[in-house]
């Protein structure tokens, strides 16, 4: 019973690929990675998106993953990285500077409330866009980090072991809700993975058990482990990977946006 739930739920996904901006399949049917498209185009005709061959994309990446460990709707975190896009502000070296940071920090409610003036989209978001004050710092964080974070990629590559790159990130103090990221560090991955950045990144590796995701997976009888520290998240990863494949979360993470109901069965 619970694969066919499953299998129902990756075809409805699948039957909806167009309609909601987070799923991104490819013509296989295998998840392309959410920044290879944010269905956002700015005024100037540019599509947003991320390509993570490019440093500064690559440095909004993970700017991404810090702005969505907070709490609240993924549309904050995907129209904040846009603002910083459009605007010119991915480049490491400037978040290293205070006065940037504090300046950037002092305009967030002026920014979230004009994103629509330079931001096309089919449909508004939900809810009111927030920019959060605590974001700035944990760029700031990220970016007198982002050598050592280079290094530890490259090594983790090398060695062919990105656990250990999980590890290092969790050691970073200020880039999470609770001062350390954590589940959204194998968003990362994932979207390496898909873009095909790094090589050796395992599949398992790259699955996200966010809340929205463990909230569907217990309406599909799927157990995962609890996230509470680096080694829960490797093994909730794994889970996920093991019932969803190359697509990854997004089943679950889309279970609520997909599933009219489940009176099929």
């Amino acid at each position: 019973m619970m694969n066919e739930r499953i299998e129902y739920l990756k075809k409805k996904l699948i039957e909806k690929k167009e309609i909601l901006p987070y799923i991104n399949l490819n013509e296989k049917n295998e998840y392309a990675g959410w920044v290879s498209d944010f269905h956002i185009f700015f005024i100037n005709g540019e599509n947003m998106k991320l390509d993570l061959s490019d440093k500064s994309d690559l440095f909004l990446l993970f700017v991404l993953a810090s702005a969505w460990s907070r709490s609240g709707a993924w549309e904050n975190a995907a129209f904040f990285v846009a603002y910083l896009k459009y605007h010119g502000y991915a480049e490491p070296e400037q978040w290293r500077n205070t006065v940037f940071v504090e300046e950037l920090c002092a305009k967030r409610y002026e920014e979230a409330d004009r994103i629509y003036e330079y931001c096309i989209v089919k449909k508004k978001t939900r809810k009111k866009l927030a920019f959060r004050s605590d974001i700035y710092d944990s760029i700031h964080i990220l970016a007198c980090n982002w050598d050592a974070i280079g290094e530890q990629l490259e090594k983790s590559n090398d060695n062919n072991d990105f656990e250990s790159f999980i590890y290092f990130m969790r050691t970073i103090e200020g880039l999470g809700c609770k001062k350390r990221m954590l589940i959204k560090i194998t968003l990362i991955l994932r979207e390496l993975r898909c873009q095909k950045i790094y090589q050796n990144i395992p599949g398992y590796l790259c699955c996200v058990p966010d809340r929205r995701v463990v909230q569907a997976c217990k309406k599909l009888n799927i157990k995962l482990p609890v996230v509470q520290d680096t080694k829960g998240l490797i093994s909730a990863s794994k889970r996920l990977y093991e019932y969803f494949g190359e697509l990854y979360d997004i089943p679950p993470f889309a279970y609520d946006d997909v599933m009219e109901d489940m009176t099929w069965i």
